[in-house]
């Protein structure tokens, strides 16, 4: 998960430890979104949030080792993603083996690629991609035979989607208890695109980073509430990072938004923004991540509302649960257990 924001420190170690403190906080959707927003297939901030809250912290550091070779899948999931949309009665049922997700893959990655379907069964489609990219995740020895099963058309958009969920758990740690996260909504989508775009004229860094960024840490914002290392608002900023390049209000997307692509500017995002996403994070599996999700978003027209469709789901030690829309304002709402 991801992202999160380091304080401006006065040496390279203090940098580097601070960052890998805040890694453990929102990481856990993920999902993504987990919040890995599995944030692509998102997992729960600090627990494992399925592609929904993301990984470590977004913060400064020093320079990044020499980087090894992209990693292969992982375990676990991120996963993060929109509120969820109805009752455990729908969600939907994950299982077999890597045929059967291959062909849930295709049809629901064919579904959200058409993006003419009603709210609703987009919402069901991403949330298929979700649970399906979480199996995959907690099967490494299936990813190949699932990507090469999905129809052709889809296997692009699939295998970005696995090998994101994966890299996001396997940053992920199951939680012995739900964080104290309130899930609220998120700015619409064609809000969120025009602070993207605001803040790539403005720092020259690519609105689909920043949008990846946001997915993977907070689920586009959904994700209300600090990781365990203090970091703070949609793009997950400490404190002391936030006095070096945030301006107005840190829960403000906008402003956080902003604030990002300074931060990756400040980081030398022109000349390697996969160095920029590292000091953002120094994980080359959370690095790794947020580059297939921003290939992603640049590559297909409705390739963000599929992002922003997906439900925010935190891993636990005994199992994943979908956090609802309403979660921790509502005591009426509760966390519905998944399986994978």
């Amino acid at each position: 998960m991801a992202g999160r924001k380091a304080g401006l420190w006065s040496t390279a170690v203090s940098d580097l430890l601070l960052a890998r403190l805040r890694r453990l906080s929102l990481l856990a959707v993920v999902c993504a979104a987990v919040s890995c927003p599995v944030t692509g297939c998102a997992a729960a901030g600090g627990g494992g949030h399925a592609p929904g809250p993301g990984p470590a912290s977004a913060g400064p550091s020093t320079q990044p080792p020499s980087r090894p070779g992209p990693s292969p899948g992982g375990t676990g999931p991120p996963s993060t993603g929109p509120p969820s949309t109805g009752p455990a009665s729908a969600v939907p049922v994950i299982g077999g083996g890597p045929a059967r997700l291959a062909a849930q893959l295709t049809a629901a990655e064919a579904a959200l690629a058409g993006g003419d379907a009603p709210p609703t069964a987009l919402a069901r489609q991403a949330l298929i991609v979700q649970l399906a990219c979480l199996r995959v995740a907690a099967h490494p020895g299936w990813a190949r035979e699932v990507t090469t099963r999905v129809a052709p058309a889809r296997r692009a958009a699939a295998a970005a989607d696995i090998a994101a969920t994966a890299d996001l758990v396997a940053l992920t740690q199951p939680r012995p208890r739900l964080p104290p996260w309130r899930i609220v909504a998120a700015e619409s989508p064609a809000t969120l695109l025009a602070d993207y775009r605001a803040a790539q004229a403005a720092t020259g860094v690519g609105w689909s980073y920043l949008a990846a960024i946001n997915f993977v840490e907070t689920d586009f914002g959904r994700v209300a509430g600090p990781s365990s290392a203090g970091a703070q608002g949609p793009m997950q900023f400490m404190p002391a990072t936030w006095a070096s390049y945030g301006h107005g209000n840190i829960h403000r997307p906008r402003d956080a938004i902003l604030a990002a692509g300074r931060f990756l500017a400040g980081h030398g995002a022109a000349r390697s923004i996969g160095s920029a996403l590292y000091a953002y994070n120094p994980s080359w599996r959370y690095v790794d991540a947020v580059l297939r999700y921003a290939r992603r978003l640049r590559a297909g027209p409705h390739a963000l509302m599929g992002y922003y469709r997906r439900q925010v789901i935190y891993r636990l030690a005994g199992g994943w649960v979908l956090l609802p829309a309403g979660y921790g304002t509502d005591p009426a709402v509760r966390p519905i257990p998944v399986r994978v």
